[in-house]
């Protein structure tokens, strides 16, 4: 099943040359027509539209949204939202949860985009119902629906009135979720692998959709390249991080394998891994001891925007990582 806004916006990519393109995911014409997010987001139960958005929005700044929360537009049966929901970039199911009660998610889905580089990966959440037909490695053409528009959620109760799309576009940190898991301590058991919420981490969907409808983008590369770096960071150790076999396009040039003794990482200002770069012994700064990690750059301003994401920490005038930024490095590297 495909809606006929989702096959215009797509017609319209491909005739403009930008044969990537995001489809938007549900019906109704706001976003395309450039009208005020608060036209087509769900707020919370705040009614602040700006809490429907990416980024430190709710709990007055304090909580990360990593998501767009997109309210419905069809009629309403019994009063549910009707809308379909289709996949945004052409590729293949990953992870199905269908048990409402089993994340915060409530029922999602997750798909990769192999065909996109890099590979990123988009989730869709808060669904009322997933089709049957619907499994992991099924490949859905962009704009295919895979669910309708709910308000499903583990452990709280979203209204009637509240019922949206949960959306996330990102990247996967390791393959080897579960060993990291598995040393936090944690009483609950991790019932999504690796497409656990945890090891997602993304960019804000709302501003990915507008480069490309505004014309500003072209290819993911493009969009990505224009991410603005937050941190800059020196990491000493000898483990290849699984990450860069997904995303290789994230792999700077730097020393020989060989003379490897650590990384140089670059984070957004909310630790959206950028890029990483390997490094010899001599190029290494601040980073002693196996293990250890230093700060060598910061964009204030921009990982300020981010404060709720505990990148970093002063301590007697020294700038330190964070309990935030250290669990992005430590999901990348997973040291067990």
């Amino acid at each position: 099943m495909r809606f006929r806004l989702t096959l215009l916006f797509l017609v319209n990519a491909l005739h403009s040359g930008h044969g990537e393109a995001p489809v938007w995911p549900v019906p109704g014409e706001a976003f395309s027509e450039g009208r005020p997010y608060a036209e087509f987001v769900q707020p919370t139960a705040s009614g602040n539209p700006e809490s429907a958005l990416f980024g430190c929005v709710r709990n007055n700044g304090n909580r990360f949204h990593e998501a767009l929360d997109i309210a419905p537009v069809l009629e309403r049966q019994g009063g549910e939202a009707t809308d379909p929901v289709g996949a945004i970039h052409a590729g293949r199911v990953v992870h199905i949860n269908r048990v409402a009660g089993n994340s915060s998610y409530g029922r999602y889905v997750v798909m990769e985009h192999p065909g996109l580089t890099p590979a990123i990966y988009s989730l869709y959440a808060h669904l009322a119902r997933i089709p049957e037909r619907l499994e992991s490695g099924v490949f859905l053409e962009a704009g295919e629906t895979l669910g309708i528009m709910g308000r499903s959620a583990g452990g709280y109760h979203i209204p009637r009135s509240r019922a949206h799309l949960h959306l996330e576009v990102g990247l996967r940190l390791t393959r080897d979720f579960q060993d990291w898991y598995d040393r936090q301590g944690y009483t609950s058991r991790n019932q999504h692998g690796n497409f656990n919420g945890m090891n997602l981490i993304g960019w804000d969907p709302l501003d990915y959709f507008t480069a490309w409808r505004d014309g500003e983008v072209a290819s993911l590369e493009a969009y990505f390249e224009r991410i603005p770096p937050g941190l800059v960071l020196h990491l000493r150790t000898s483990r290849y991080p699984d990450f860069l076999e997904r995303y290789p396009y994230l792999k700077r040039p730097g020393c020989p394998e060989g003379e490897r003794a650590g990384w140089e990482v670059t984070l957004s200002p909310w630790g959206l891994p950028l890029g990483l770069r390997g490094l010899r012994d001599s190029e290494l700064l601040g980073a002693v001891h196996p293990g250890e990690i230093s700060v060598i750059a910061i964009n204030e301003d921009g990982v300020g925007a981010y404060g709720c994401r505990n990148l970093t920490v002063r301590r007697n005038g020294n700038l330190y990582l964070g309990s935030g930024g250290r669990r992005v490095l430590e999901l990348l590297f997973n040291p067990g």
